[in-house]
């Protein structure tokens, strides 16, 4: 019988390898055109202000770039702040704020989540309504942070921990090992480490440098009421009130037109520059304070002689857009043979998208994203499709780079009638690649490859088990710190390769019983850096001068701060004196009162007593004439009594007395006694017998007695 391995249907080990490779590549082109079929991050954040240095880390180079104002942070970005660096962000209606030596990565960004990863330092936020409340969360090597309700919050992570601030608001700390929610309220901060198990340890609210700044960032903020023709979810629409103003057209609707512009021959998408991002391409950065959602959502328009943004139909969250333009130029063309010199480098120019016009995008995307982003309902008709451009051939409309890292200019133009050189006004269907833009673009600045070299050998170095390094995939360690430590900034030697060189480098003592020796020393980068791959980095100006222009910007800046908050100090001085005065003023006044509560009622008890000894002196008086009273009737009741005792002993005695002298009367004498009652029988009327006055009860009838 014939086994498997002796039948014609076995494959050899070499065979069944080539089977494998085939099935593999069968499948890849699968795989990525369902990469492909993926959109891009419909939410952006943009860096409102930067103080210090910043730095934006690009995944393509492997390099951190400088970070500008206006600048786009996409899903997946990290921004890291060098020492007396900070950065403010927003996205939509959210503010997020970074302090010096911090390290953030936005791993979500787009519609239904919002994560940032704090991998170093102190990042605050503040939430504006309820739908960004149940969408962002911080997280951190120990846990994550959800914030439960609008308000403002700070996560900070050390070496040891966490720290979890809330100024406003409510938050739920959930543990990255599955143990018991922390809960904090407003006014409360909470430390939280993993030693051998969950602690916390909670406390009230400490004032410090960052916490002031954002606090005054955020009083600046305000809750700005955004123009009810957009949605306040659009990023950077809350500086558009401050800088314009709107009319309203019957062929455009809503316009907004700036007021705060002072160049004469200003057009949209020309005083800015392109920075490449790994979402979207080439992204206009623009130069103006306002300059952010006017130039990546809705469309620019001519309107009664000067540049007016259109936003459109209302949205609640507008799809975001690298910059609404569409792209002339390419190769250039020369006439005659040249030999033994390179091909002149191309030229490339761009012009904003009227109203109604449809945008391409250049980056990967589904039919889906192209209507999101062209909300106008004709942008979906094949008609309007079709049709050109507005802007295409209009010369001060169209912004070139006539050279490799030259300023950008307006479109150029020859002869009387002043039309535009040839070659300029051959379209491009999207926007140019990477490469062949940069090839003409100033390289931007980045920070020396060195500089991340010592960070990665510590992280080698200190790679051990239950660290929390996120590279690692571990769970974090708390490490216990040891008496005065904490007054040190954490991780001083093994973070400072991680920043960029600074014109002054400041020496940063190590921490206790780690050697200084260790970090690497590294060279002083100059104050102005020349770029690599061109002379200058803005093609607006010579960079020198715009850097200088930024940092008197930031020092009056500062100075109007530090004059803000001297001011804001010096009112609540003088509110804590007159605090200090009325509490004084209600003291005495409290003193006052209870002194003439005191004495009335000392007043109030003598009168109490008066009364009630004026009160027993009558009762006793009463009292005594009662019972002068009562002998006065005892005495009379005895003298009475003893008077008829004496008259009751001395009335026999006088009775006696007359029988024994008076002779008895003859018979006669005795008889007309009896004749009255017969004589009153005669005549029929009976008489009536007089008797003796009675004077005593008991003496009449004894009397009577004796005389019958």
């Amino acid at each position: 019988m014939n086994t498997f391995t002796d039948s014609p249907l076995a494959l050899s080990r070499r065979q069944w390898r080539i089977l494998a490779m085939a099935l593999l590549v069968a499948i890849a082109p699968g795989a990525r055109a369902q990469e492909a079929d993926r959109d891009p991050p419909a939410r952006a954040a943009r860096v409102v202000e930067v103080v210090g240095d910043a730095w934006l880390f690009d995944h393509d180079t492997r390099e951190w770039t400088r970070l500008t104002r206006n600048q786009t942070v996409g899903e997946g970005d990290r921004v890291r702040t060098d020492e007396r660096g900070r950065v403010s962000l927003r996205a939509g209606s959210t503010s997020i704020w970074l302090d010096e030596r911090s390290d953030l990565e936005l791993t979500q960004l787009d519609d239904g989540q919002t994560l940032l990863q704090v991998d170093r330092g102190d990042v605050a936020i503040r939430l504006r309504n309820a739908e960004n409340v149940a969408e962002t969360r911080l997280r951190t090597r120990e846990g994550t942070a959800q914030p439960e309700r609008e308000g403002l919050y700070r996560v900070e992570q050390l070496d040891r921990g966490t720290k979890v601030y809330v100024w406003q608001g409510r938050l739920r700390f959930d543990w990255a090992r599955g143990a018991a929610p922390v809960s904090l309220g407003s006014g409360e901060q909470v430390e939280l480490w993993w030693p051998d198990g969950p602690r916390a340890e909670r406390s009230s609210l400490y004032a410090d440098g960052f916490g002031d700044w954002v606090l005054a960032e955020s009083r600046a903020e305000g809750d700005r009421p955004v123009a009810r023709y957009i949605s306040p979810e659009m990023t950077g629409a809350e500086d558009l009130d401050r800088h314009g103003r709107w009319e309203t057209s019957t062929e455009y609707g809503n316009l907004w037109i700036p007021t705060t512009l002072v160049v004469a021959d200003w057009a949209p998408y020309r005083h800015g520059r392109w920075v490449w991002s790994r979402h979207w391409g080439w992204t206009w950065v623009d130069d103006a304070p306002w300059g952010f959602a006017p130039f990546h959502y809705g469309r620019w328009v001519s309107w009664r002689g000067r540049w007016c943004w259109a936003p459109g139909p209302y949205v609640h969250r507008p799809v975001y857009a690298p910059a609404l333009v569409g792209w002339v130029g390419g190769g250039s063309v020369s006439v005659g043979i040249s030999i033994g010199h390179r091909a002149p480098p191309p030229r490339f120019g761009w012009y904003p998208l009227a109203p109604r016009e449809v945008y391409v995008p250049a980056y990967r995307h589904t039919p889906h994203h192209v209507h999101r982003v062209n909300p106008w309902r004709e942008a979906r008709d094949p008609v309007t499709v079709q049709r050109p451009h507005r802007y295409r051939d209009v010369p001060h409309a169209v912004s070139t780079l006539p050279a490799p890292g030259a300023a950008i200019q307006p479109l150029p133009v020859r002869g009387p009638d002043r039309k535009p050189e040839p070659g300029w006004n051959r379209p491009l269907p999207v926007a140019p690649g990477r490469g062949d833009l940069a090839a003409v673009l100033p390289a931007l600045p980045t920070r020396p490859a060195e500089a991340e070299m010592p960070h990665r050998r510590e992280r080698e170095r200190d790679r051990e088990p239950g660290m929390g390094w996120r590279s690692d995939d571990q769970l974090p360690l708390r490490r216990e710190p040891r008496r005065g430590s904490e007054a040190t900034p954490p991780a001083a030697v093994v973070t400072a390769p991680q920043r960029p060189v600074t014109p002054q480098p400041v020496a940063q003592p190590g921490l206790p019983g780690l050697p200084v020796a260790q970090e690497p020393a590294q060279p002083a980068r100059p104050a102005q850096e020349a770029p690599r791959g061109g002379p200058e980095n803005v093609p607006w100006g010579p960079q020198r001068e715009h850097q200088m222009r930024r940092e008197e910007q930031f020092q009056r800046e500062q100075a109007q701060r530090a004059a803000q908050q001297q001011q804001q100090q010096q009112q609540q001085l003088q509110q804590q004196q007159q605090l200090q005065r009325d509490m004084q003023q209600r003291e005495a006044q409290q003193r006052e009162m209870q002194q003439r509560e005191m004495q009335q009622r000392e007043a109030q008890q003598r009168e109490m007593q008066q009364r009630e000894m004026q009160q027993r002196e009558a009762q006793q008086r009463e009292m005594q004439q009662r019972e002068a009273q009562q002998r006065e009737m005892q005495q009379r009741r005895e003298a009475f009594q003893q008077q008829r005792d004496m008259q009751q002993r001395e009335l026999p005695m006088r009775r006696e007395e007359p029988r024994a002298q008076m002779p008895q009367p003859p018979r006669e004498a005795q008889q007309p006694r009896n004749d009255s009652p017969q004589r009153a029988r005669q005549d029929g009327v009976p008489a009536r017998q007089e008797r003796p006055e009675r004077r005593n009860t008991d003496g009449p009838q004894r009397q009577g007695h004796d005389l019958r």
